[in-house]
């Protein structure tokens, strides 16, 4: 999430969904298609313990270590999948996510000024 700079928490629609949930090994090894004992194996060697609930962030990190050998989009979707939360590597702010005193002037169109550059 981010902070607006009024001490509110803003997301994109769709950006808050999995934030809480957690997620079992076998869900993992489902959503991942890997083998479960690859999962436990991993669980084992980042969290101590090889059949716990992970949450988004630890799911995040399994996605990196089960999946590091494929591409990207595809752990996302991976991640998805599952339901954990899953962060938009494209995101970037755009016109009405932030405060009007604090959006680009490049952005923000004004009829009483030329607004040639965008042709």
């Amino acid at each position: 999430m981010v902070d607006d700079t009024h001490g509110n928490d803003y997301a994109p629609i769709g950006e808050e969904s999995g934030v809480n949930a957690t997620f079992s090994a076998d869900a993992v090894a489902t959503a991942f298609e890997v083998e479960i004992d690859r999962v436990h194996r991993a669980m084992a060697g980042e969290f101590g313990q090889a059949d716990t609930l992970v949450n988004s962030r630890q799911a995040q990190l399994l996605a990196e270590v089960l999946l590091g050998d494929q591409p990207q989009d595809q752990q996302i979707a991976a991640l998805m999948t599952l339901g954990a939360y899953t962060p938009r590597s494209d995101h970037t702010d755009g016109l009405g996510e932030k405060d009007p005193a604090h959006e680009s002037d490049r952005l923000v169109r004004n009829a009483d000024e030329d607004d040639g550059e965008r042709g």
